[in-house]
């Protein structure tokens, strides 16, 4: 049975859903968004204008004023960058394309769109998305000083994706704890905060290890408010890795023939079948308890961190989660 008091979804003043609606996009970025429109669209203006939006509620307090619209403008372009990566391996199941797309941005490994079995205008479409992306970054102030934490951080979503796909192909491989150990990585959280301190001269490189402990809270927190928010439009859809789903197969709350038959035909009676029984256990209250426990762990580290409010960044994830639940099915 469901929890009677399950862990509080933050009160977000306002009606969220019409906020993002109504968020404008960036003009510099439209000409890519009507590109990728036409060669990809996998996803709407929705999953842009909310990330958007949200991107200066978790922004660190040590960016440089005048730059808070390049920081913001390049997160969208690394992010159209990484969702179209995660589209072409997890949705497309097109490895040979994705193999590709990953060299774009690593000087020393050269991407060829006219590779066989690969899709050559998303490869050049993503080449020209990273081109706009290193523009934006290469203008920071502290750049050089975070580019190879950048490339690494990149590798680890893309590991993220490579595992995703992998579960897609292997549905036995998929657990509980390799996706807190490889999927959270998909929220790019470390990835946005490079970006962040490659534009902050304020920021003190000493406490660069514990900020990245945060991050490794915050990047948790983030994946959670994505599963609790994606997992029913996730399985219409025929995808079970979702962490909402693994911790029911895990826990027998559904059974893996229940998940094997949904795999090979998802029908509306056995999706909404699998949905219900879900819902009425206490899985989502399990993950918001999580999400919960690390906030509370990553406070402690606020009184370590003197050139970033660590207090105000975590703040920024709370009204996250509210939004993530709010938007339910929409993204």
């Amino acid at each position: 049975m469901r929890n009677e008091s399950p862990v509080p979804i933050p009160d977000i003043d306002g009606n969220p859903v019409a906020a993002v609606r109504r968020q404008d996009l960036p003009d510099t970025a439209l000409p890519l968004l009507d590109s990728y429109d036409d060669i990809a669209a996998d996803r709407d203006r929705f999953l842009w204008r909310w990330l958007y939006h949200l991107f200066p509620t978790f922004r660190l307090s040590c960016v440089d004023d005048d730059r808070a619209c390049p920081v913001r403008d390049a997160k969208l372009v690394a992010s159209v960058f990484a969702v179209v990566a995660d589209d072409v391996a997890e949705r497309h199941g097109d490895r040979a394309t994705f193999d590709e797309l990953t060299k774009i941005p690593y000087s020393d490994r050269r991407p060829v769109p006219s590779r066989r079995d690969v899709d050559g205008d998303v490869v050049r479409f993503l080449t020209d998305v990273w081109e706009e992306f290193a523009t934006l970054y290469e203008s920071g102030p502290r750049t050089a000083e975070f580019t190879e934490l950048l490339q690494f951080d990149l590798r680890q979503v893309f590991r993220a994706v490579e595992y995703s796909y992998l579960a897609n192909d292997n549905p036995g491989l998929v657990s509980e704890r390799e996706l807190w150990a490889h999927d959270v990585h998909n929220m790019m959280i470390y990835v946005y905060a490079d970006i962040d301190l490659a534009n902050a001269q304020a920021f003190d490189s000493d406490e660069l290890s514990l900020l990245r402990r945060v991050c490794d809270r915050t990047q948790r927190m983030a994946r959670i408010g994505n599963w609790i928010s994606t997992w029913k439009r996730e399985l219409a859809e025929g995808d079970c890795s979702s962490g909402v789903v693994v911790h029911a197969l895990e826990n027998d709350i559904v059974s893996r023939d229940r998940i094997r038959t949904l795999r090979r035909n998802p029908t509306d009676a056995v999706v909404c079948s699998t949905i219900d029984t879900i819902a009425e256990s206490d899985v989502e209250d399990h993950f918001l308890a999580r999400w919960r426990a690390e906030y509370e762990n990553a406070t402690r580290f606020a009184s370590e961190i003197d050139s970033v409010d660590i207090e105000a960044y975590l703040e920024g994830f709370e009204r996250i989660l509210g939004y993530h639940v709010t938007s339910e099915g929409l993204k």
